[in-house]
């Protein structure tokens, strides 16, 4: 019978809390954690401090050469929400590398550790009143590139020659 390297209780809030209950997964960063409605002493939690290599042998991305404690380690672990961590896991792992995961981790604890202290309303970008743009080429209304919420009643229009968007959200 085969055994689990579980992460323990210190390591699964240690992994929790380098990624400031966020999760990691850059496609995603769903907060994980608020009050309950209904009692002030609970809280809804939907994290999970994952492997990113299988705590057990026969498990997504299982890696021989660990030992029982690099496994078990915060440096094996990546916090992300309770959807994103079944995912990676699916088809035994194939779709989501050992790298990948890493590169998740060390970018999401990067851009915790810059946001530290930092209102998320400093991180999106609101725009609203009415947005005009004319002329003859590339003409774009409004581009955002960053997280954005459009007030009700944002009006974005382009008009003219060529290349013509009223809105442009993207890279």
């Amino acid at each position: 019978m085969s055994t689990r390297d579980e992460f323990d209780k210190n390591t699964v809030e240690a992994i929790g809390k380098r990624a400031s209950y966020i999760c990691s997964n850059p496609d995603c960063k769903n907060l994980t954690l608020c009050p309950s409605a209904e009692n002030e002493d609970k809280f809804i939690y939907i994290g999970k401090a994952a492997h990113i290599t299988a705590a057990a042998e026969g498990g997504p991305r299982y890696d021989s050469n660990l030992t029982s404690e690099q496994r078990k380690s915060t440096n094996n672990g990546i916090f992300l929400c309770s959807n994103c961590a079944d995912m990676i896991d699916k088809n035994n792992g194939i779709d989501f590398s050992v790298d990948q995961l890493k590169q998740w981790k060390k970018e999401h604890e990067e851009w915790a550790t810059q946001n530290l202290n930092k209102s998320l309303n400093s991180l999106i970008t609101t725009i609203d009143g009415e947005h005009t743009a004319r002329g003859k080429g590339n003409v774009t209304g409004i581009k955002t590139t960053k997280p954005t919420f459009f007030k009700p009643g944002t009006k974005s229009t382009a008009e003219g020659e060529g290349n013509i968007t009223a809105t442009y959200i993207g890279s």
